[in-house]
């Protein structure tokens, strides 16, 4: 038997900390499981990618303020994938950067 499960949808927008841990868990992860070339690339891509989809200024603000905190906080244990991985991650269609 299938059981239809429904669920309303709702923005993760509605949190107040949303920009701010979102930005900042993306640096955590860059810095934690990428090699530095292609973390940077990838952040890089983030910043790109959240000036063009975000148009309020304090949403804006609040993501650069997780990302400061991203790039100064501890990350963790740094163990970065391999570039032979990240190649076969490419291959595969799965590149490393979004």
């Amino acid at each position: 038997a299938q059981t239809v499960m429904y669920h309303p949808q709702v923005p993760p927008t509605r949190h107040a900390d949303f920009y701010r841990l979102n930005a900042r868990n993306r640096v955590w992860l860059a810095r934690r499981n990428l090699p530095w070339p292609l973390a940077a690339l990838y952040l890089l891509n983030w910043i790109a990618l959240t000036l063009i989809r975000e148009r309020s200024g304090t949403a804006l603000r609040a993501w650069f303020k997780g990302f400061t905190e991203g790039l100064r906080e501890p990350a963790g244990e740094r163990r970065p994938m391999g570039w032979k991985t990240a190649w076969r991650m490419l291959r595969l269609g799965r590149p490393p950067i979004v």
